[in-house]
């Protein structure tokens, strides 16, 4: 009786713990913004509805009613309006007029609450001035803290495309998402009222292609080719991973990847765990940008830069390599040269390799004064 009633008590305990997480991820509150951006060249305007609903009904509006077109690695659209801290939002509604299309898409998407509420509870590290306890405490020497992410960013592409993202100093995406064109009816008379100056769409489109689309857009409107391809190319995941040709210990690094993701800032201070997100082979989307602070053998440090892929050969030549062996890990192997003046860079499988000649690479060598300056920016 006795073993039956302690059985009983520590499935109840185990129930009700698991109870209490579960709410967690829905009621914990953080305190972050909704904002939203759309890829450079084509414009869009959001329009009502906007907001990420939360599980109590509480809707934190995302900014509407100015186009944007900064990029999805550009500034988004934000204010803050409402209660700074709320918990995860359940689900994302939107609208949203696209230009170069001449459509109206909508949407409402289910968020996945415990997978946010995870990210902003982790957390990452940064070296710098809590900008916080600077207003509030006088607090104002730079020291290792730790931050969350302060928004959730909603992307837009052509053809209804949605892709959502936890923002801060590090990026992360979230989902992605398709929403469905409001073609015509009440529900696109309604609209039309929203944007009512560009009921003479054609000059306004006109105008717009001569002084700012590009000649690839241009082309596009007019042959009707627009596509999302580009945005979900820029998505696709590769197992791959980084490697030298010479013996380095990597005591920092950053990568910005195509789609928009950021990665640079560890949730701990355990340095050598967090190289493994580039040091073993992982799912992660083609590289934009990579930097390494790195120590030789010696001690000397230097600060090796990929400041700029080029964009079609890097995704490209990923591509390539993924279609002769899907389940072979990539490595991006970068050369350095004895002198650390020069970076080369080779990509390959088991199966062939690739060099990429178009990057912009540079090194720096970072003594003792550099360091600090590097630490004070």
């Amino acid at each position: 009786m006795k073993k039956t009633i302690l059985l009983l008590s520590i499935i109840l305990t185990t129930q009700l713990t698991s109870c209490q997480k579960m709410e967690n991820y829905k009621i914990e509150k953080f305190e972050w913004d909704g904002d939203a951006t759309a890829p450079s060249g084509y414009p869009m305007r959001i329009i009502y509805p906007h907001s990420f609903i939360l599980s109590d009904g509480y809707e934190a509006t995302i900014p509407n009613g100015s186009e944007m077109e900064d990029g999805w690695e550009g500034s988004a659209n934000s204010w803050a309006v409402g209660e700074a801290y709320k918990a995860m939002p359940d689900s994302l509604k939107i609208a949203w007029y696209s230009y170069t299309e001449n459509k109206f898409y909508k949407g409402n998407f289910k968020m996945p609450q415990e997978k946010l509420y995870n990210l902003f509870k982790d957390g990452y590290l940064i070296d710098g001035i809590d900008a916080k306890r600077l207003i509030y405490e006088g607090y104002d020497k730079k020291e290792l803290h730790k931050e969350t992410f302060s928004s959730i960013t909603v992307g837009l592409a052509p053809k209804g495309m949605v892709v959502v993202w936890a923002s801060g100093q590090n990026k992360i995406e979230i989902g992605r998402y398709q929403a469905e064109a409001v073609l015509e009816g009440p529900e696109a008379d309604r609209m039309w009222k929203q944007i009512a100056e560009l009921t003479d769409r054609p000059i306004v489109v006109k105008e717009r292609m001569e002084i700012h689309f590009s000649p690839e857009v241009r082309e596009e409107v007019l042959l009707d080719k627009i596509s999302s391809k580009r945005w979900d190319d820029y998505r696709k995941r590769y197992p791959w991973k980084v490697a030298f040709n010479q013996k380095l210990e990597i005591y920092d690094f950053y990568v910005r990847f195509y789609n928009s993701e950021i990665i640079g800032n560890p949730p701990t201070t355990d340095q050598i765990a967090y190289n493994k997100n580039i040091l073993q082979s992982n799912l992660k989307a083609v590289p934009k940008k990579f930097g390494a602070f790195v120590k030789s053998l010696d001690g000397t440090k230097h600060w090796l830069r990929i400041d700029a892929f080029d964009e079609q050969e890097a995704l490209d030549s990923f591509q390539n390599l993924s279609k002769i062996s899907p389940d072979s890990e990539i490595t991006m192997l970068l050369n350095v040269d004895d002198s650390f003046t020069k970076i080369s860079i080779i990509l390959k499988n088991d199966y062939k390799q690739i060099e990429l000649k178009k990057c912009k690479t540079k090194i720096f060598l970072i003594d003792k004064r550099a360091e600090e300056i590097l630490k004070n920016q």
